[in-house]
């Protein structure tokens, strides 16, 4: 068993800027992923050319094989409890394009399941080996390196989230291997 992980790719990283795929896990490490129709919300128009090179989705792709906001957070819902914690390395900017997600596509107009920090997990699992906070950052820092060593790819929602499985996997199994 797991702790749930989400990762968003959005349209930039200004203000206005909104999702454009989210991925998040289950407790067994399965990965849902969805592209998000930017041209269904109005407002949505934001873009950054810049944004388009590092995580390769174009509006037109974006547009042609994305969903409805609505059905996304319906979908969502379904798949994340109330309540629930679900960890995310992009903290608060993760934060808020959930919250744009739910502000355009929900009847709520936010999530009802709360996005922490995937660090935070991550050092507790380390907490349990490691009692220095220093040697615990080096360790960290390292098993992150191993990671991307696995999970080679990124900024796709659906790697990002591959990705915070691994660390958490390395930061987990590192008791059991001391």
């Amino acid at each position: 068993m797991y702790p749930r992980f989400l990762d968003v790719e959005a349209s930039s990283l200004n203000k206005n800027s909104y999702p454009i795929e989210i991925a998040w896990s289950d407790s067994l490490g399965n990965i849902e992923c969805h592209l998000i129709n930017p041209y269904a919300i109005d407002t949505w128009t934001d873009w950054d050319y810049e944004s388009q090179q590092i995580h390769g989705l174009s509006r037109k792709t974006c547009r042609e094989q994305g969903v409805h906001p609505k059905w996304l957070c319906d979908k969502m819902s379904d798949s994340i409890r109330p309540n629930e914690t679900i960890y995310a390395d992009g903290g608060s900017f993760d934060e808020y394009w959930v919250d744009t997600l739910y502000g355009a596509g929900s009847k709520l107009g936010f999530a009802q399941f709360r996005i922490v920090h995937s660090d935070s997990i991550m050092i507790d699992e380390l907490k349990k080996t490691e009692k220095s906070a220093i040697k615990r950052f080096d360790l960290f820092e390292e098993l992150k390196r191993k990671a991307r060593e696995i999970v080679i790819d990124r900024h796709r929602a659906t790697v990002d989230v591959q990705y915070l499985i691994e660390l958490y996997r390395l930061c987990q199994n590192l008791g059991k291997t001391i």
